[in-house]
């Protein structure tokens, strides 16, 4: 069984993925702003489990039902308020602005802020956000002591077929026929965190057979999220005997 090479990449899939082919984009289409990128694990309360044992935790299980997810984005203000009252602005200005923030739109800039135009800008941002897109469907998971392995799902979801996992070393074994070792990520603690990441593990995929011309660049995420649930996020380029596939992504939501 080969294992990854993460310096045998082939040129052409490293020519996509700078091209930007390999950027998440969610569910059933269209691109979309990437997760945050939680840091490495640095050991401690993050994650008590040893890393075989969250794998298990946070893998699906058969029968149970997910919900495939997008990214959306939410507008919001940094320091607007702060920033507007010490430079004297107007008040009413600023009850205009936010309100159309607080309805999702894009706030237009007024003068009476009393600050530049620039600097209003700097204080809009964009944060992503977990957005259903109300397609249900039941997992299929097939699991013996040793090892876990995705069956086949429908939609967005079925380039998770194939996809094993063993439950003593929490290695990720995929269809190409590349074995990846996990790395664990930490919780993100940012009070202007939009998504409520806890802890997680991670597959970064880069392998490449040069006698069968099979390869895989991409990456695999289980993320334990707030309200009880999982998201399992999976983004890939693979090749196929010298023939490169399409980029696939898909994110599905359960609860756990």
């Amino acid at each position: 069984m080969p294992v990854s090479r993460p310096h045998q990449t082939p040129p052409v899939l490293k020519r996509l993925a700078l091209a930007g082919l390999l950027t998440l984009s969610v569910g059933v289409g269209g691109a979309a702003p990437a997760l945050p990128s939680p840091p490495p694990a640095k050991g401690g309360s993050e994650l008590p489990l040893s890393l075989p044992a969250r794998v298990a935790a946070l893998l699906p299980q058969s029968g149970e039902l997910g919900q495939l997810m997008r990214l959306g984005s939410r507008i919001t203000t940094v320091d607007l308020q702060r920033a507007v009252t010490d430079a004297g602005g107007n008040a009413a200005a600023l009850r205009s602005v936010m309100t159309a923030v607080a309805k999702g739109q894009v706030p237009t800039y007024d003068a009476r802020l009393n600050i530049s135009r620039e600097t209003f800008g700097r204080y809009i941002a964009f944060q992503p956000v977990l957005e259903g897109t109300g397609k249900v469907m039941r997992l299929t998971v097939n699991q013996d002591p040793r090892r876990v392995t995705l069956g086949a799902m429908p939609g967005a979801a079925s380039i998770l077929r194939g996809l094993s996992f063993d439950l003593k070393t929490g290695e990720l074994q995929v269809p190409e026929g590349f074995i990846f070792k996990p790395a664990a990520i930490s919780a993100v603690t940012a009070k202007d965190r939009s998504i409520d990441i806890r802890g997680g593990v991670q597959w970064n995929l880069n392998g490449y057979d040069p006698i069968t011309q099979n390869g895989i660049y991409g990456q695999l995420s289980l993320y334990q999220v707030g309200s009880g649930q999982a998201l399992l996020t999976f983004e890939r380029m693979n090749m196929v005997r010298g023939i490169p596939g399409q980029k696939s992504s898909v994110m599905l939501s359960y609860a756990r």
